[in-house]
């Protein structure tokens, strides 16, 4: 009884793997054949993006080209490089090459051509105009309140030392927007 399973386990087994063998094979297979005259299938690959971030030093609205300096963060050390646009090249905060002066910040998505050319694929020039919401007051803290020498600050001392004096408790700058509006005081 143990011999006739033992055959049949042995048997099983064989066969798995005749089976694995045979599939992996048949793939092999379909890979290497290639009919007569046909070519080896080319590989198009899209070049690596590369980024960089610096200060833009010229603009050539002629060539479609700007000069930028950046850290080249590898070495440490700080180095200038030109990128090409074209009409696949887009813009944020600026609407093409002719916005971009030189000493803004830029932010570029770019390749390398095959000619050694760094094209870019996205430009993003920083400034700090669009960075604040349209409408929003520039909030200008305002002095310390006095308060007596050994005496904790309190609400009621904040208030009654800031009075006149443009100097608002913690409880007044607490409204629904978050926006805190402070006027300089007037002088008399």
């Amino acid at each position: 009884m143990k011999i006739k399973t033992g055959l049949i386990l042995g048997m099983a087994v064989s066969l798995i793997f005749i089976g694995t063998g045979l599939t992996f094979s048949q793939e092999q297979a379909k890979t290497q054949v290639m009919q007569p005259g046909e070519s080896a299938p080319e590989t198009q690959t899209e070049p690596e993006i590369q980024w960089a971030w610096g200060e833009v030093l010229s603009v050539d609205t002629q060539r479609n080209e700007f000069t930028v300096k950046y850290l080249d963060y590898e070495t440490d050390q700080e180095k200038q490089m030109t990128i090409s646009v074209d009409e696949r090249t887009t813009y944020e905060n600026a609407k093409s090459i002719n916005e971009i002066k030189p000493l803004d910040t830029a932010g570029i998505d770019y390749i390398i051509t095959p000619e050694g050319r760094n094209v870019a694929k996205n430009v993003s020039i920083e400034n700090l105009e669009s960075s604040k919401p349209e409408g929003q007051a520039v909030e200008v803290p305002a002095a310390p309140a006095a308060t007596a020498v050994g005496a904790p600050a309190t609400a009621e001392s904040m208030s009654t030392a800031g009075a006149g004096a443009g100097v608002l408790p913690p409880e007044a700058n607490k409204e629904d927007t978050g926006e805190v509006s402070r006027e300089a005081p007037k002088s008399e």
